[in-house]
């Protein structure tokens, strides 16, 4: 599916805020059209599989779990750490997304649905900039693979600091949410679950209210996502404010 948005020199395509929207909705009509239907949990898995012939394998990426997920645009070989928590070289065939087995407990089901999404979102969106036939996009002859960390320390500088895998990482972010929660069916459901715990216009972050997490945690379960990417949606719209920001 041909995305309808304009590329840098390098691939990269040039999102605005609300792209990530409207680009997400037209991945999931074309393959997941039941997400847009009614509000219930992405099948991320299978999406992955059988939408785009991704393979996921679980395997320990670091000591620490510093390393959340691993995708190749191309064949290769990397050290990893079985299950077994042996270390051993695997051979990853293009289209092969490995996802840190720390994130298989579940504890952290959210974490591991999240991360990929991420990886996928970085399948769909950024595979134009690895392809070895057109020579602005060159990253592929350099690092068939995108890396993604647990924490990206150059992101919480100014935008005009990030690399471009601070971009990258934004990106594959954004879209994963639009993904997880599409717009046209997440805030039409977070109104309604707000009227039905009685919230008002919107609900307030940081003061106890039970609204606030009744709210929360019924969208938590909704979508099966984690409740910071809840929180997150909701402040993308305006549905949730900072009680420091209203006092």
């Amino acid at each position: 599916m041909k995305i309808p948005l304009g590329q840098k020199a390098n691939g990269m395509y040039l999102f605005s805020s609300n792209d990530f929207d409207s680009v997400a909705e037209l991945v999931l009509r074309e393959y997941a059209p039941y997400m847009l239907e009614k509000a219930q949990p992405l099948n991320i898995e299978a999406m992955a599989d059988e939408a785009y012939s991704l393979t996921i394998l679980d395997r320990y990426l670091s000591a620490h779990g510093s390393i959340l997920g691993i995708i190749s645009f191309a064949d290769l070989r990397i050290e990893v750490m079985t299950l077994e928590k042996q270390i051993a070289e695997e051979k990853l065939m293009t289209g092969t997304i490995i996802i840190d087995a720390s994130l298989l407990g579940e504890e952290q089901h959210h974490r591991r649905r999240f991360t990929i999404s991420h990886e996928l979102s970085h399948w769909i969106i950024h595979r134009q900039m690895h392809y070895s036939d057109n020579p602005n996009y060159s990253l592929r002859t350099t690092r068939p693979y995108i890396v993604c960390r647990e924490s990206t320390p150059n992101r919480d500088r100014h935008r005009e600091y990030w690399t471009e895998n601070d971009w990258m990482e934004w990106q594959a972010d954004k879209f994963a949410s639009a993904m997880l929660m599409p717009a046209s069916v997440f805030y039409p459901e977070a109104q309604a679950v707000m009227r039905r715990h009685r919230a008002g216009s919107y609900i307030v972050d940081g003061c106890g209210s039970k609204s606030t997490t009744d709210v929360i945690t019924e969208l938590t379960e909704i979508f099966d996502v984690s409740r910071t990417a809840v929180r997150i949606r909701l402040k993308q719209a305006g549905y949730l404010r900072c009680a420091d920001v209203l006092m």
